[in-house]
């Protein structure tokens, strides 16, 4: 049998293995985790920053897409996964949006995941089919009032919903909401006329909107889309009152454990990344801005964004999903 000795030497040298591991990550290909189909906004940016880290890491960074029930399931894998520091997870928010809506989840936003760096802000876009007799912000709300049965607003997802419920809240628009499975199909159901207006990402209507066949209102957040510069921000047309200060955003996470040296090194590298000018100009075509912070900083905000959405469903009275 084994002596208390030679166990400890053994536990000491797994240790020392383990630390040599982390001060040499990477060793091996990283796998970037999208919880979503290739194609959309996180799709395109983690491609986009994955190209970059296999230069700056020198090692392959792999692409799976885990789509399905609003991220959940590539959240769940990630957040099983080893916290070894070659999972990493690219979420469009709703990983702080699902613990808000849902009574049960398969893991705990709070406690699963370690924040690495948040990526880019993508603010959202209202639209609107053009046939509607409305210009304006405050004359979309006013007409929503005074048309029986108010207006119809096509939902692609959790956050989409959300900051249309938000907006609902603040303006007292009168909405009926109809839900669809993605921003794609939302924003169809505006173009074909099925539905009066849409809150979405930019990359999802920006083509609509510049051919003419969607009318852009606002954009959410404090600053106007480069893509689409003549679009106001709901704060410029109105004040508080219009100020629908809710944006998906892109960030990099880690399963909860990874070891601090690599958390740190690759928010370095992802924040390189972000300050390159290809980079910066293709994060703008796809609406969004590049938000490159430290870890403290991400996590300070990640943990903020829990208790922002969870006030917000509380104070709207949204029922939670079993």
């Amino acid at each position: 049998m084994p002596s208390r000795k030679s166990w400890a030497v053994a536990l000491a040298l797994m240790l020392c293995a383990f630390c040599s591991n982390a001060a040499d990550w990477p060793t091996r290909p990283l796998r970037i985790v999208v919880p979503a189909a290739p194609g959309g906004g996180t799709d395109l940016i983690a491609r986009l920053i994955g190209d970059k880290l296999r230069e700056s890491l020198g090692q392959p960074v792999l692409i799976e897409n885990k789509p399905g029930a609003d991220e959940i399931i590539g959240a769940e894998f990630v957040a099983r996964s080893p916290p070894d520091g070659y999972t990493v997870f690219f979420s469009a928010a709703n990983i702080v949006v699902n613990p808000s809506l849902r009574s049960k989840m398969p893991f705990d936003s709070q406690r699963d995941f370690q924040p690495v760096a948040k990526i880019a802000t993508l603010p959202f876009v209202l639209v609107i089919n053009p046939k509607l007799p409305v210009k304006t912000l405050p004359e979309l709300v006013a007409y929503s009032q005074q048309k029986d049965g108010g207006l119809n607003a096509a939902i692609g997802g959790t956050a989409n919903m959300l900051v249309t419920e938000f907006f609902r809240i603040k303006t007292n628009v009168k909405l009926t909401f109809i839900p669809y499975k993605g921003c794609g199909p939302a924003t169809q159901s505006v173009l074909a006329g099925e539905t009066d207006l849409a809150f979405c990402s930019a990359p999802a209507l920006a083509q609509f909107v510049l051919a003419g066949r969607l009318t852009a209102l606002a954009v959410t957040g404090d600053k106007r889309l480069s893509m689409l510069p003549n679009v106001p921000t709901g704060k410029e047309l109105g004040g508080a009152a219009y100020d629908i200060d809710l944006s998906q955003w892109v960030g990099a996470f880690f399963p909860a454990n990874t070891p601090a040296d690599v958390t740190a090194r690759l928010n370095a590298d992802i924040n390189k990344a972000l300050a390159l000018p290809d980079v910066v100009d293709k994060i703008g075509q796809l609406g969004g801005e590049p938000t490159p912070v430290s870890v403290e900083q991400f996590t300070q905000f990640y943990r903020g964004e829990l208790a922002r959405y969870k006030e917000l469903v509380t104070s709207a009275k949204i029922p939670l999903e079993n």
